[in-house]
């Protein structure tokens, strides 16, 4: 029998013979060889698991080392807003950019705990003490400290290198509004974190905004704080669509500038007013007073952020008869020769009475445009009957939003037909008991005007309408023949003697339009007491292009009628909006010699006749032997 050692050198030797390579073709058995290897591999990855297991849950000294080290070098994710899309107007001038502006943020497990230090950084970063110090006390390890900060602002800090441990600057777009004032509601603002608020930045938030980038901060070898993504969150994106509005920035300043110089000399709370092209249901202009600079909008001032132009719910008067007399000639019961009897003045109904500012007889259809009679208007929707009429009110507009979509839309309030008493169908008629605003207004203008359908109100330009699939066939309120004839019935309010609207008036242009004086209802008082004038005017009257309503809301000055107040405003708005558009060549509208001109230049001519004969009369006299 072999001994111990014998035994254990066999054993070596088979195993030496075993794992010798130029004996490995000798074993036939290569099944134990993979075994042995497979357990000698598991047997490491054991190891290397029991030590991960190790650092990774056991609280040691190693394990605490450790963490800190992989902190120092990664500190915070930062989720950064890109530039959102540009908007402009319907000419490629710009209305809105993001710019890129610094901001500064903490990293508050940094923060020092020296109260001398603190003060330092306090000071210099212009932040109170008590506000940073406290800071060191959050849970949270990122804090913004100041965003969006002007150059001049964050130049004037100085470096902030020497607190880099815990300071960082990052870029971030910031929206910038380069035409200030000029359509601040409509343009509307954004938040800090690059959200549209109000406006055009709220409804088409999606379209402008753009997938915010992550960026991580991490510390270098030298302990610096840098991002290890490129920070492009300040760059735009090249595929970034610009979003083009139907408002042309020229006639917008026309707009507001003549609306605040009219809003002033009545002495009014405030005004809208509204250019419309009814070809195609664009918006040219919308203007409202008060308004503000967008780079700094108010916080505590609503009044200057209310946009009148769509949220203000006005009885707006006599400016709606034009719809129903228009609605009532397409229906045929009535013609343009047809008589009305404006019973002098005054009418009685069950429940009071109805009157017209000044008495009247036999009136025609554009006699009662002409004189703005509130009994002839009444008897007009009174040949429609209740059914017709509410279903005109809706059709133009006055029961429904406009559909732009912004915020505070106004969309009408109007009762059944079952609930109204007489009084209340005749009021209706001459604009009373139903409110609607200045943007309804404008758009049931462009559809009595434009050839009797209606286009829809579009905020953005045409192209962009078409562009965004929003373009639906126009629906028809009227024919396109009863159409032209309300606008020359229209014609007289301002060009004929003794219209209501010849304040309007504009030299050289044909202008149809209608006044309004609208009562406001005093809740207090339980009765009408305010006064809002408004005129509502088309250019050229005999080839409709432009829609305009003017609003000049609670005049003080009386009286506050619509063609006083409001009229010259129009005239302003109208004067230089044609002017422009003819030198742009966007459409021709050609001189036209007014009725009051041509009387004036008749009796210019004649006082220069008189005055030439007398002058010869005179020299003859004085000098009959050289005339011989």
């Amino acid at each position: 029998m072999a001994n111990k050692s014998e035994i254990d050198r066999s054993l070596f030797v088979k195993f030496k013979s075993f794992i010798k390579p130029s004996k490995v073709y000798n074993i036939p058995n290569y099944r134990i060889r993979a075994y042995a290897m497979g357990f000698i591999s598991s047997i490491f990855l054991i190891l290397i698991l029991i030590r991960y297991a190790w650092i990774t849950f056991i609280p040691t000294s190693l394990r605490n080392k450790l963490v800190e080290t992989g902190t120092k070098q990664f500190e915070t994710v930062l989720t950064l807003a890109k530039p959102r899309a540009t908007i402009t107007d319907r000419n490629g001038k710009i209305l809105a950019v993001s710019v890129s502006r610094p901001s500064i943020f903490l990293l508050t497990k940094k923060m020092p705990t020296e109260v001398e230090l603190i003060e330092k950084v306090a000071n210099q970063i212009n932040i109170p003490y008590d506000k940073l110090y406290n800071y060191s006390r959050d849970k949270r390890n990122f804090i913004w400290l100041k965003r969006q900060m002007s150059l001049t602002e964050f130049n004037k800090m100085g470096s902030l290198k020497k607190w880099q441990d815990f300071i960082g600057v990052v870029d971030e777009p910031k929206r910038f509004y380069p035409e200030k004032e000029l359509a601040a509601q409509l343009i509307g603002f954004v938040g800090t974190e690059g959200n549209g608020l109000e406006g055009i930045e709220k409804i088409y938030n999606s379209r402008l905004n753009i997938k915010p980038t992550k960026i991580e901060v991490m510390r270098d070898a030298r302990g610096r704080l840098v991002m290890i993504t490129p920070n492009n969150a300040s760059k735009p994106e090249s595929s970034s669509k610009v979003l083009k509005l139907s408002i042309d920035i020229s006639i917008q300043e026309f707009a507001q500038n003549a609306l605040r110089e009219g809003v002033i000399k009545a002495k009014a709370k405030g005004g809208s007013a509204i250019v419309m092209d009814v070809k195609t249901g664009e918006l040219l202009a919308i203007a409202s007073h008060p308004t503000y600079d967008l780079n700094s909008p108010p916080e505590n001032d609503p009044q200057a952020r209310r946009f009148r132009a769509i949220m203000d719910a006005i009885e707006l008067g006599s400016v709606v008869k034009p719809m129903w007399i228009a609605k009532a000639l397409d229906l045929g019961v009535i013609n343009a020769e047809s008589k009305i009897y404006a019973e002098n003045g005054k009418m009685a109904l069950p429940g009071g009475y109805i009157h017209d500012t000044h008495p009247h007889g036999w009136l025609t259809p554009e006699e009662i445009l002409k004189v703005s009679s509130n009994i002839g208007a009444y008897k007009v929707v009174q040949k429609m009957g209740r059914e017709n009429f509410y279903d005109a009110l809706i059709k133009i507009g006055f029961g429904r939003q406009p559909g732009t979509g912004l915020p505070g839309e106004w969309g009408g309030r109007i009762k059944k037909t079952e609930y109204w008493r007489e009084m209340n169908f005749a009021n209706m008629a001459f604009g009373q008991g139903f409110a609607i605003s200045p943007l309804q207004l404008a758009h049931a203008l462009s559809i009595i005007v434009g050839g009797g359908k209606d286009h829809g109100v579009n905020l953005l330009a045409v192209d962009e309408v078409k562009q965004l699939n929003q373009e639906t066939p126009p629906l028809e309120y009227i024919k396109p023949e009863t159409s032209k004839m309300i606008s020359q019935m229209m014609q007289s309010v301002v060009e004929e003697n003794g219209g209501t609207g010849a304040p309007a008036r504009i030299p050289g242009l044909l202008v149809a339009g209608k006044t309004g004086t609208a009562q406001i209802w005093s809740n207090k008082d339980r009765a009408y007491s305010g006064r809002t004038a408004v005129f509502e005017g088309i250019i050229p009257a005999n080839d409709p292009k432009l829609a305009i309503v003017v609003v000049i809301d609670e005049a003080s000055i009386r009286p506050a009628y619509g063609g006083p107040l409001a009229g010259p405003v129009f005239a302003d708005i109208g004067k230089k909006t044609v002017h422009y558009l003819n030198a742009q060549g966007i459409f021709n509208v050609k001189p036209y010699e007014n009725a009051y001109l041509k009387k004036y230049k008749a009796k210019s001519s004649s006082q220069s006749f008189h005055k030439t004969t007398q002058v010869s009369a005179l020299q003859l006299s004085e000098n009959p032997k050289k005339e011989r």
